[in-house]
């Protein structure tokens, strides 16, 4: 894959943590990763100029905060209800043609029969706040129809019963947080894990936690620490 742009979408490998606000905090971790000389799986991040642009048709971000203040949900049953209400409404919006039409052409830049569609929050990734396994990623896409489902259910995603909770218990705003995108092609993998450059239960900045599992059965959260 040639290194590829678009209007509103780049090569990962040209992101940079001064990226995200645009682009989430995954892809610009990723996008610093690369640039460090880390093997990171090509692919093109999509900003979050495609989420604005759903969630400003039809008045859906008052639809959403609408919803949050009437439901004002505090247990977790009343996170669920409040992010199927949310995803219902972002399932009944139709993809504007500019969106669909950036959409595809970065999904083409890609070249891959089958791609992975990620998501890159704002607000995940930091310093101080991680979200980790809180939105939606979808694998194994092989055509249009594949990935705009999995676009609309990851920018829902921004608001799922595991964010609104994690919102909630650390006085998060999430309406004003936004959601970025990634697309990158499936691979076979021998291995899968993810990395914690501070102790995720200590806080221990000076303890890096990697936690990996053979094989590509299990889900990455389901890992064996080392």
């Amino acid at each position: 894959m040639a290194e590829a742009i678009g209007e509103h979408w780049r090569d990962l490998s040209a992101l940079d943590l001064a990226d995200r606000a645009e682009y989430g905090g995954k892809a610009a971790h990723l996008g610093h990763a690369a640039a460090l000389g880390c093997p990171v799986l090509r692919g093109v991040a999509l900003s979050t100029w495609f989420y604005q642009r759903i969630v400003e048709q039809g008045g859906l971000l008052g639809e959403i905060a609408s919803i949050l203040n009437t439901m004002q949900p505090r247990t977790m049953p009343q996170f669920e209800a409040a992010a199927w209400a949310i995803r219902s409404a972002f399932g009944v919006r139709r993809v504007p043609e500019e969106v669909r039409h950036e959409l595809l052409a970065a999904w083409r830049a890609v070249e891959a029969p089958s791609v992975g569609l990620r998501s890159s929050s704002t607000i995940e990734d930091s310093a101080t706040r991680s979200f980790v396994g809180q939105h939606i990623s979808t694998l194994n896409i092989t055509d249009e129809a594949g990935l705009l489902a999995a676009a609309l259910e990851s920018w829902a995603s921004l608001f799922s019963a595991k964010a609104l909770s994690y919102a909630h218990r650390f006085g998060v705003d999430l309406l004003a947080a936004q959601m970025g995108l990634l697309i990158q092609p499936m691979v076979t993998s021998e291995a899968r894990g993810a990395l914690f450059t501070a102790d995720p239960v200590t806080g221990d900045s000076d303890r890096f936690i990697l936690e990996i599992h053979q094989g590509a059965e299990r889900g990455v959260f389901d890992l064996d620490p080392y």
